[in-house]
């Protein structure tokens, strides 16, 4: 293990044990706690959010109605080192019932601006429509990784996925993408 690998481990141990604290003190009634746990959560929430619904406004609607949800059953948490995972599952939730109240269809055209990636308006639209094709869960990790920005480890801590497994679903996700955009006539785009 290298030394840049140590210090991001050391990092995340810390990390990990700041939010441990932070979560011991809102279950002791310090609500101010909770905001610092909001905002370290918040563009990760935003963007599971925006995976589902596709659209900014919704996304972040759907990021505070994440938070409140927490908050109200912060005390079913069985794990604090989940907090994550268990914060992203109820984002998906939340996220999913508002599609299912028909407060927003899935609108393909207005997937991600990351589809902008071809030579051309044809191909931005090939990309936005293969990433539309793609599986709720597939679509959260495209939106995480290229979007949001997210590195594996990062995706790894909000999912509650090992490095590796995300890497696999990445890796397939984007063969799914490249897949559509040949059987389109369209050579390969890189993500």
């Amino acid at each position: 293990m290298d030394a840049d690998q140590r210090v991001r481990k050391l990092a995340y141990r810390v990390t990990k044990a700041l939010e441990t604290e932070l979560l011991d003190l809102v279950l002791s009634g310090d609500i101010g706690s909770f905001g610092k746990l909001c905002d370290r959560y918040y563009n990760s929430i935003a963007a599971i959010a925006y995976s589902v619904l596709t659209d900014h406004h919704l996304a972040e609607d759907a990021a505070q109605e994440t938070f409140l949800r927490a908050l109200k059953n912060l005390k079913k948490l069985k794990s604090k080192e989940k907090f994550g995972p268990w914060l992203a599952q109820i984002c998906r939730n939340v996220a999913k019932d508002m599609v299912k109240k028909k407060l927003r269809g899935i609108d393909t055209e207005n997937v991600l601006p990351l589809a902008d990636v071809g030579n051309n308006e044809q191909e931005n639209q090939a990309v936005k429509q293969a990433i539309g094709r793609l599986s709720l869960s597939e679509r959260e990790l495209i939106v995480l990784r290229y979007y949001n920005n997210m590195s594996h480890e990062q995706m790894s801590s909000v999912l509650g996925l090992s490095k590796g497994a995300i890497n696999n679903r990445l890796v397939r996700s984007r063969k799914k993408i490249a897949k559509h955009l040949k059987n389109n006539g369209f050579a390969e785009i890189e993500l």
